[in-house]
């Protein structure tokens, strides 16, 4: 992206250059037209984009626009005159020889008396609030007055003041947290390429020796026909008596009752009792079923006796007694 600078020339009251605007500053890396800036007169007016700009001074030093900000300039018999409205401004340079600089904002009238070094940065806002901060070789008091009135503040080379509503009494102790200037810029980060890695030298490894095979290992030749294999009985002789005591090179003992039960896995349920409970009696009772009668023998007929079944009793009653 290319960021440049503007310059509007307004009515020049003389030729010189007052020296030459680059859109950037030194931090940063921006393309410039054919790499020089423009040359700035008396009476022009310069804006500052989304990056900041630098004016660069032929008497020497630099005065930088911070970014969305813009001011005019011009010069006179014993110095320059800058003006801004709103946004910030950082003057980096040194007055040689008597004279003044002056910067008019939309509230205050700021005097830079020479000889002197000067490095600080201003800003502004549109509630006229106003700070200034002493920045790293700043040597030189800065003077302020009110444009509306006769007050005026003297800031010492080392002091960073914030004065509110465009008003110099009202001013506090700006401090070092605070932002007052240009945002700083974000370093410039080059990508490189990583280096290729060395391979590492592998340690020479010692080659294995062949050995050589002989006859027994070697391969059995197939057979060829009509060869003659040589056929030998043996007699084997095995005895159970002694391999009682002969013992195994080594025993594996297992204790059963350390396995689990595989075979007769059972769950242990506990016994249920039900509970008693009272018999339940519908609301329509019926009477109780008799019990059975149980059956009466069937009376005996008396036998008719006869004459001689009489005669039979009684002298049977009478033998008997």
């Amino acid at each position: 992206m290319v960021l440049t600078a503007s310059c509007t020339l307004a009515a020049q009251q003389s030729n010189t250059p007052i020296g030459d605007l680059y859109a950037g500053d030194g931090e940063a890396r921006l393309v410039q037209p054919a790499g020089a800036g423009m040359s700035v007169v008396p009476g022009s007016e310069l804006s500052a984009g989304i990056a900041a700009a630098r004016l660069k001074l032929n008497r020497g030093g630099q005065v930088r626009l911070c970014p969305r900000s813009s001011m005019s300039v011009n010069s006179g018999k014993f110095g320059l005159m800058f003006a801004m409205n709103t946004g910030a401004l950082e003057f980096d340079y040194t007055l040689f020889q008597r004279g003044a600089d002056f910067l008019i904002t939309p509230d205050f009238n700021i005097r830079l008396q020479g000889p002197g070094k000067y490095h600080f940065a201003v800003g502004t806002n549109k509630d006229g609030d106003t700070c200034v901060k002493s920045l790293p070789g700043n040597a030189a008091p800065i003077e302020f007055s009110e444009l509306m009135s006769s007050a005026t503040y003297r800031v010492r080379p080392q002091d960073s003041m914030l004065f509110h509503a465009g008003k110099l009494n009202g001013n506090t102790v700006l401090a070092a947290s605070e932002s007052c200037g240009c945002p700083e810029t974000a370093p410039t980060m080059e990508a490189t390429a990583a280096p290729t890695p060395q391979p590492v030298a592998q340690p020479p490894q010692a080659t294995a020796t062949p050995v050589p095979v002989t006859q027994s290992a070697a391969e059995i030749p197939p057979d060829r026909p009509g060869q003659v294999h040589v056929e030998v009985d043996t007699p084997f002789v095995f005895s159970a008596k002694n391999a009682a005591g002969v013992e195994p090179y080594s025993t594996a003992r297992i204790s059963l009752s350390t396995l689990p039960n595989l075979f007769f896995v059972q769950e242990t349920v506990d016994p249920v009792v039900l509970p008693e409970k009272p018999a339940q009696v519908s609301v329509r009772e019926e009477p109780p079923a008799q019990p059975a009668a149980s059956p009466q023998p069937a009376p005996q007929k008396k036998e008719k006796k006869g004459f001689f079944g009489r005669l039979k009793g009684m002298f049977t009653g009478v033998f008997h007694r």
